[in-house]
């Protein structure tokens, strides 16, 4: 037996944890607003050439969940200004829980990768298949399980990269994810090969010459063939685009301490703010003024408050979040408002937050105790579409999504297919900190902007505002006062991107990759 046909021998224990820690450092190094796109290309690598020299299981499986939580820690570290000191469980609680997702994905590297070596070229492609699919299959899964917590998924670390983010529109973020993975796991395959001929090269074993053709891999290919695709789909996208209606949006920016916002003392405070804000706009004529979530704290069927908004800004809609009495409670929700008031339909968030807009299990356990939530919000059940019209009399329909909205794909997928023209994003960051919150936030608006095709127009308490484009390109407004931001919207309205249409079907190809990896690893461990 040659040194190449070897099993290696199993890892120490300081690679396995340089590996895996230097992989989650990595991983902190891609996200926003810290890294850079780049840094997600080689992220997994460290890990990869760890889990390939057989690290012995135990210490591998202690060492991968003690770096992801770690990890996760280091990114939801701002949860810890929500309703403190309850924001501290729950930075505690659900980094313990999204650590599970890694660690099961590490745990399956350490399982595969060190057989891959002894396989052959169609085993080694469909492992590389396999393990990319497995990832994309867990972050699919924690973005649905539990309520879901979609949290950036690995394609959040694209913004800024449209190269790689016009994939979106075909295999959506998730998609995206594994194609990241697939570059890492075809990069470390190389330097795994290269590695092995020196090896063999120092034990004076026949495996020939170390040529160029010995030194690249057709794993490699694979992984440079998804950085092909995105340069192919940018030049194809960037030439058959055609022109649209150009619209002129004006997205607020608030800096209110998200708990004396709902003071009413501080009510006519918070409006002024908010009417100078629009008003300063005006001189730019824009065609639709948004203001954040849950703008002001009244209910928008008060008299009162709608004579208040009719005299905003005369002659241009506003798009509010507003606060909405429903059926069984209140709505979050987000309503167009012109000369003749709050107009219909309006739309309800319908994917609400645990522990911050209901209270799960609060019939059967004592937890409202605890938890600073007197009345649940009641949830949306339909992706409703507001109708705007600009001074041109351009009608659109603008697909809206509240707060953390946009951490869920399926729902601005559902918006697009119900033939949204734009989507718009009122959030409230303010609860987070001055921290990495707003940055990871807006990440996911980009994502969904290149997935569906559609520009989105955002304004947030604390949060960035302002128009991304479909190719994620932000337009900021600044800190101060909106500048008017364009968007252009496809008139007549162009075919759905392939992702709104399909859907997350390459995640079901990789569930089918990663199952044909699992039969192929227990006969092999069976033989």
């Amino acid at each position: 037996m040659t040194a190449a046909d070897a099993s290696p021998a199993p890892a120490g224990g300081r690679a396995t944890w340089l590996g895996l820690g230097l992989s989650a450092v990595l991983l902190l190094c891609s996200f926003p607003p810290l890294g850079h796109p780049f840094v997600a290309f080689f992220a997994l690598i460290p890990a990869a050439l760890a889990a390939a020299e057989a690290p012995d299981f135990r210490l591998w499986r202690r060492a991968a969940f003690v770096t992801s939580w770690a990890l996760w820690v280091a990114l939801l570290v701002w949860l810890r200004h929500v309703y403190p000191p309850l924001g501290w469980l729950g930075l505690v609680g659900l980094t313990a829980y999204c650590a599970l997702y890694p660690w099961l994905w590490c745990l399956g590297l350490r399982w595969i990768l060190p057989a891959v070596g002894e396989a052959g070229l169609p085993a080694r492609l469909l492992a590389m298949l396999g393990l990319a699919g497995a990832w994309g299959l867990l972050e699919w899964a924690r973005t649905t399980f539990l309520t879901g917590f979609g949290w950036l998924p690995l394609a959040a670390s694209q913004q800024g990269n449209p190269v790689m983010l016009t994939l979106c529109a075909w295999v959506g973020p998730t998609g995206l994810s594994m194609g990241l993975v697939l570059i890492n796991l075809g990069l470390a395959s190389w330097i795994i090969r290269l590695r092995r001929f020196r090896r063999a090269d120092a034990a004076l074993t026949p495996l020939g010459p170390m040529d160029w053709t010995k030194r690249l891999t057709p794993e490699l290919y694979l992984g440079l063939g998804v950085i092909a695709a995105g340069f192919a789909l940018t030049l194809t996208e960037a030439a058959r685009r055609a022109p649209g209606t150009t619209v002129r949006i004006a997205a607020v920016r608030t800096h209110f301490d998200p708990t004396e916002k709902w003071h009413l003392d501080k009510f006519k405070q918070h409006a002024t703010t908010l009417t100078e804000a629009a008003r300063a706009t005006l001189a730019d004529k824009p065609d639709v003024i948004l203001w954040p979530e849950a703008a002001l704290p009244a209910l928008l069927d008060d008299p009162l408050y709608q004579a208040m908004l009719r005299q905003v800004a005369p002659g241009t809609p506003l798009l509010i979040g507003a606060v909405e009495r429903r059926a069984g409670g209140y709505a979050n929700s987000v309503a167009v408002v012109t000369a003749e008031g709050a107009q219909k339909p309006t739309y309800a968030k319908r994917h609400l937050v645990p522990f911050g807009e209901y209270v799960p299990g609060a019939d059967w356990l004592p937890l409202r105790k605890v938890v600073p939530i007197a009345e649940d919000c009641v949830a949306g059940q339909a992706p409703t579409l507001l109708p705007l019209t600009t001074r041109g009399g351009f009608t659109f329909l603008a697909g809206p999504l509240v707060c953390y909205e946009d951490v869920f794909p399926a729902l601005a997928r559902e918006h697009a297919l119900a033939g949204a023209d734009l989507l718009a994003v009122v959030t409230n960051d303010g609860w987070y900190g001055h921290e990495a919150a707003d940055a990871q936030h807006t990440a996911h608006s980009v994502l969904l902007a290149v997935a569906t095709g559609l520009p989105v127009a955002r304004s947030g308490n604390d949060g960035w505002s302002g128009v991304i484009t479909p190719r994620g390109l932000m337009l900021p407004t600044g800190d101060g006062y909106p500048a008017v931001q364009l968007a252009e919207i496809r008139s007549p309205r162009g075919a759905p991107t392939f992702w709104v249409r399909h859907g997350d079907w390459v995640v079901g190809l990789g569930g089918l990759a990663f199952a044909a990896t699992y039969v192929w690893r227990r006969r092999r461990t069976g033989r």
